[in-house]
């Protein structure tokens, strides 16, 4: 039982880590996509990039909407990030599956 109490804790440590990078990557994302000339591709690199810097090289699904320098002054740009997180503890622990699915959306204005 002493094991298994460590190996949730173990995991679950990684999991707000893993909240926390993705959550950053969003707002990074964000704020490159409210850069004049800024483009998906960028917002995309970003995040990629950020996540990467971090570790976290699995599946990841980045959606942005209003980047580039078309968009009004004011205008939200809005930068939403999935990442399946591979958990190491698989099934040993009851109730988690191998994966679990992180996700944060940020919104911010063009200036």
């Amino acid at each position: 039982i002493l094991v298994l109490l460590v190996l949730g804790i173990v995991e679950f440590g990684r999991i707000f880590m893993a909240q926390q990078v993705i959550t950053n990557a969003s707002r990074e994302g964000a704020r490159t996509g409210v850069l004049p000339g800024s483009t998906s591709t960028d917002v995309y690199n970003t995040v990629t990039n950020y996540l990467q810097a971090a570790g976290l090289t699995g599946t990841t699904n980045v959606s942005c909407t209003n980047v580039g320098s078309t968009v009004q002054p004011g205008a939200a740009t809005t930068v939403a990030v999935s990442y399946n997180l591979p958990l190491l503890t698989g099934t040993i622990i009851p109730g988690l599956g191998q994966t679990i699915t992180l996700s944060h959306t940020t919104v911010m204005r063009h200036e």
